[in-house]
């Protein structure tokens, strides 16, 4: 049975001759006396629980608070590595339409160059056919020369000869 304060205030005690029944004194302070000690046990328990409760609770805030710090420290690294990632790829890019640009440039002048070549080479090849007729247009006039020679020594050489009793 449970005892409350209001139970201790009302109770009253049988009036014998002498005054109050002990025996009834005794049982009721036993009574009080286990009530009390459950309630003590109780409120050590509970005052146990209660600090067991306040040092989690103090531990999971600590750990509330280090990982919060945490996660600021891990997103402002992550910024700082997007960031410089940002900054480098924009320098990569930028090294890269440099070399880019060299390359057209080197492309341009390689094709300026061959360009030049090719309108060389064209020009040598038609000084070399100009070159190439004139040769052939000597040698025709050549061989026409030897030719009118030939026939000339041909008709000289087919003239009827003068005998020698002819001569006389």
């Amino acid at each position: 049975m449970a005892i409350t304060p209001l139970d201790i205030r009302k109770m009253s005690f049988a009036r014998k001759m002498r005054g109050i029944d002990p025996e009834e004194v005794e049982r009721f302070l036993e009574l009080v006396a286990e009530e009390l000690a459950a309630r003590l046990a109780d409120l050590a328990r509970l005052s146990q629980e209660n600090q067991n409760l306040r040092l989690r609770l103090d531990e999971a805030t600590r750990r509330r608070q280090e990982l919060q710090e945490s996660l600021l420290h891990a997103q402002k690294l992550s910024k700082d590595i997007t960031d410089n990632a940002r900054r480098e790829a924009q320098l990569v890019l930028r090294e890269a339409q440099v070399a880019a640009d060299d390359m057209i440039n080197q492309a341009i002048e390689r094709a300026n160059k061959i360009d030049g070549k090719i309108s060389e080479l064209r020009t040598a090849r038609r000084d070399l056919q100009l070159k190439f007729k004139n040769s052939l247009d000597l040698f025709s006039r050549i061989l026409e020369a030897d030719v009118d020679d030939e026939r000339s020594m041909a008709m000289i050489h087919t003239l009827p000869r003068r005998h020698s009793s002819d001569a006389g």
